[in-house]
């Protein structure tokens, strides 16, 4: 079973098995390569279960049902809607983001930096219209509050007071996607 080692500063070991069916485990700076491998073998059927589950997910996804056409038109219906939505909202909470950046990130829908730049995902246009404009405003939030503390969420709340709800179908969606 090939996996990969990530030491880091920690007290505890992790093992995780990424939608591409990549295996990690982190682990403290000095456990050695031999016990990494014999908590693998200790958690093989674990890990087993996990591949089989990500191999059926990605099977089943939509994205591998998308051509590089496909693609290329979602990455340029993102650019024009994710565009028209940051300057709708930016207007409103006056929240003016330094540039926005079509990627084409798989496990993060958008991003603030800390220069204020905006990065959003073109698989957004997989969701429906209102999810968007929560993951926009989320954003542009961030602009203002740069935690995901009380702070960020009444920032939040205040443009868009479903945001929970929005928030909920969006983790309900990323299932099945």
């Amino acid at each position: 079973m090939d996996y990969e080692i990530i030491r880091t500063k920690r007290k505890t070991v992790a093992i995780s098995v990424s939608r591409e069916q990549k295996i990690t485990i982190r682990t403290p700076l000095k456990l050695s390569a031999r016990e990494a491998e014999r908590i693998i073998n200790e958690n093989s059927d674990w890990i087993k279960k996990q591949l089989h589950i990500m191999k059926e997910r990605s099977e089943n996804s939509i994205y591998s049902r998308l051509s590089e056409c496909d693609i290329q038109f979602l990455k340029e219906k993102a650019k024009k809607v994710l565009h028209h939505r940051v300057s709708h909202y930016s207007e409103i909470m006056q929240a003016e983001p330094e540039g926005i950046k079509i990627t084409s990130a798989k496990t993060r829908w958008g991003s603030c930096s800390a220069k204020n730049s905006l990065c959003f995902s073109w698989r957004l246009m997989l969701l429906p219209d209102d999810i968007i404009d929560y993951i926009v405003v989320h954003e542009l939030a961030h602009i203002r509050v740069k935690n995901h503390q009380k702070q960020f969420y009444d920032e939040v709340r205040r443009y868009m007071p479903d945001y929970r709800e929005r928030e909920l179908r969006l983790k309900k969606i990323q299932r099945e996607l």
